[in-house]
């Protein structure tokens, strides 16, 4: 039952990365990478106990270690560029998105040692000295729901806050069950597909949020 869940979840996080990859212009290709990282960790979990424990399975697991320390912080990346076209705000963003994704492979991959657990009727391989939440993802979430917030007042678009609140929360219960964190990414990552698709063309050309555009 939960499997056939993350199955659906996932693959509603694949047609969200499609949509904003059809999306031309803005942080359009950066939501289509975040929605596909999110997707792997969903797929991954559903299939879990149909392959079974293994080499197989635990290397798709490591492989979603690796790609959630070094992608995730793309998240700060999107919303930043749903503030508008600023070369100054690209920056900070890509500054920042880049020490958290240092940040979470220095405190995620030495030492990993995965060990098999499940949970319901999902099976998936987890750090056996796992201590809590990861403070990288936990960070660039807090930025994205700044982020948000900023986007909110700035341009009247709630999206990205609302997604980024609703991530935090479903990451907090997901302690007690997991596949809420894989729901709370997929709200996330239809706040920001929501945001995305308020932009308009401004008369230049460029992809600016509608509130700004002319």
């Amino acid at each position: 039952m939960v499997s056939t869940a993350l199955v659906a979840t996932g693959v509603a996080q694949l047609l969200l990365a499609w949509a904003a990859l059809r999306r031309r212009g803005g942080p359009g290709c950066w939501i289509t990478i975040l929605g596909v990282t999110l997707a792997y960790d969903s797929l991954v979990v559903a299939m879990g106990a149909a392959m079974g424990e293994g080499e197989a399975l635990e290397a798709l697991n490591t492989g979603w270690f690796l790609v959630h320390a070094v992608l995730t912080p793309l998240a700060v990346v999107c919303g930043a560029l749903l503030l508008g076209p600023d070369p100054r705000t690209a920056r900070w963003a890509w500054a920042v998105a880049g020490g958290l994704s240092v940040l979470g492979v220095l405190t995620t991959l030495p030492g990993l040692e995965l060990e098999p657990r499940t949970w319901a009727d999902t099976l998936r391989y987890t750090d056996a000295g796992d201590a809590g939440a990861p403070v990288a993802a936990v960070l660039a979430i807090l930025a994205l729901l700044v982020i948000g917030l900023v986007t909110w007042r700035r341009h009247g678009m709630p999206w990205v806050a609302l997604g980024a609140l609703a991530v935090l929360v479903a990451s907090a219960l997901a302690f007690r069950v997991p596949p809420l964190g894989n729901l709370g990414e997929g709200l996330m990552l239809a706040g920001l597909l929501a945001a995305l698709r308020d932009w308009r063309l401004d008369v230049n050309g460029t992809p600016v949020p509608a509130s700004a555009a002319r």
